[in-house]
């Protein structure tokens, strides 16, 4: 056998192999999932405990919020990650327009929001291994928590009782 097929089958295995596959291969075009599981898999659906998230306005207010969304939504949003922050589009109040919505900074306590508004400062997400949202490096604090409309909804180190810890993975695909 020639040395570069052998190289080749070699990459390709090593590939095929990968625990990632199904995992967001950039910081462009990806879902965002909660799950209690810290690792990925190779398939979104395969991750204990998963959510989607979407974008949330409760009560059509300037800043979304994130929210768990079940089986059978029609859409869901697609993040980028630029600068730290997490951008997506997403239809303005009572549907009038579509805008980028981006992430407003993450602060323990506080809701992962999202504003039309430009914000002029680097955020401080990323995404760890590729996938693990983090906030200034942590990948540990992420809640889901009770909110408006008895929605579940996502916070920064949420601190009240009906706060669940979870993990935040960035997917190629929809976990169902």
């Amino acid at each position: 056998m020639h040395p570069s097929t052998i190289l080749t089958l070699c990459l390709t295995g090593l590939a095929a192999a990968s625990p990632y596959p199904r995992q967001a291969s950039n910081l462009t075009n990806f879902l965002l999932v909660t799950t209690s599981q810290c690792p990925s898999t190779a398939n979104s659906s395969a991750l204990a405990d998963v959510s989607a998230l979407s974008l949330f306005d409760p009560y059509y207010q300037a800043n979304y919020i994130i929210r768990t969304i079940g089986p059978g939504y029609g859409s869901l949003p697609r993040f980028n990650l630029t600068s730290g922050d997490l951008g997506s589009l997403a239809s303005g109040p009572h549907g009038v327009g579509t805008f980028v919505y981006n992430s407003t900074g993450e602060v323990e306590g506080g809701q992962l929001m999202f504003s039309k508004e430009a914000d002029e400062e680097d955020g401080n997400l990323a995404l760890k291994n590729g996938y693990l949202l983090t906030v200034d490096g942590e990948e540990e604090g992420w809640t889901i928590c009770g909110g408006p409309l008895d929605e579940e909804v996502i916070y920064w180190k949420g601190n009240s009782t009906s706060c669940t810890p979870t993990y935040i993975h960035a997917v190629a695909d929809a976990p169902y």
